[in-house]
This record gives C-alpha cells, sequence and structure tokens, in this order.
C-alpha cells in the first residue's frame, strides 16, 4: 500500500533498477517513459547524488568575475577555475 510520496518514490525507484515499465494499483495506471539521461548520456536512476557525484560541488559563492563567467559558460569545472587557482 502507498500511504505517503516516500512510498511512491521508493516504488518507482524499485521499479526503475528492475525494468518494469508499467504498474496497475486498483484503478491507477502507470507508464513510466525513457529513463533520463544526463548531459554525458549516462541513465539517471536516481536524482539523489553525492557531493562527489556532482561536478559543481564546489562552485564558487556570490558574484563571478567576467573571466569566471565565461569560464564556466563554456563547461568549465570550479577544480579548473584559473581565478581559485590563483588563490590557493
Amino acid at each position: 500500500m502507498i500511504n505517503d510520496l516516500k512510498d511512491l518514490k521508493s516504488l518507482l525507484k524499485l521499479c526503475r533498477t528492475q525494468g518494469v515499465t508499467e504498474i496497475e494499483l486498483g484503478t491507477v495506471k502507470i507508464k513510466l517513459g525513457d529513463l533520463p539521461v544526463d548531459n554525458n548520456g549516462k541513465t539517471i536512476i536516481d536524482n539523489e547524488t553525492s557531493l562527489t557525484d556532482n561536478p559543481y560541488a564546489n562552485f564558487p559563492d556570490g558574484i563571478l568575475t567576467p573571466e569566471q563567467l565565461m569560464f564556466y559558460s563554456s563547461g568549465g569545472l570550479p577544480e579548473e577555475d584559473p581565478a581559485l587557482k590563483d588563490k590557493q
């Protein structure tokens, strides 16, 4: 029995990992679409990622310099930011 959103989330996660695409519970039918894909073409099963999985976990706080804006808009990663390397 699904009592809250946490139960529904657990059920959907289980269905995704087991490859189930359709669920029928009483009068409710759920059809799952394709798995979402991230920018690298990898499928995303769970949105909960750890800080080590997030490439922007160390993204700088505050206002960015024009150079940083250009750097990040072209796909730069925080650990490669030249402005932050100068401060270390």
